[in-house]
């Protein structure tokens, strides 16, 4: 029984694959200057609404929400900023970003803040 208990508790905190690549990916992309970020170049892939990391972040919104701040953590990295229980992470830098709203280690709500140019 204890075998049994430690595989279901060990399946229960697997995060899916398609969480963990676009963890991997968002990382990645994170990395990359952009107009926004870093004092790059216009850069398709970070700074172009609906471009890759904004596409990458808004999946991971939808499947984070209701999961642990460990699996956050895991999947997402270090916030760029917090603010009380928000959880900050920059799509283009302070300009606009996700925010994951945490509390008793749960992610509860997450919404975007948009500087609506």
């Amino acid at each position: 029984r204890l075998w049994m208990w430690i595989l279901l508790s060990a399946l229960s905190w697997a995060q899916p694959a398609k969480l963990t690549s676009l963890g991997r990916e968002y990382q990645e992309l994170r990395k990359q200057k952009g107009h926004f970020t870093g004092g790059g170049e216009w850069n398709d892939a970070v700074d172009r609404w609906d471009g890759r990391k904004h596409q990458v972040m808004a999946e991971l919104d939808k499947m984070l929400v209701g999961q642990g701040t460990e699996t956050l953590l895991a999947v997402m990295g270090q916030p760029d900023a917090r603010d009380g229980t928000h959880w900050v992470y920059y799509w283009r830098g302070r300009h606009d970003y996700l925010f994951f709203d945490c509390q008793g280690g749960k992610i509860v709500r997450s919404d975007w803040w948009m500087a609506g140019e």
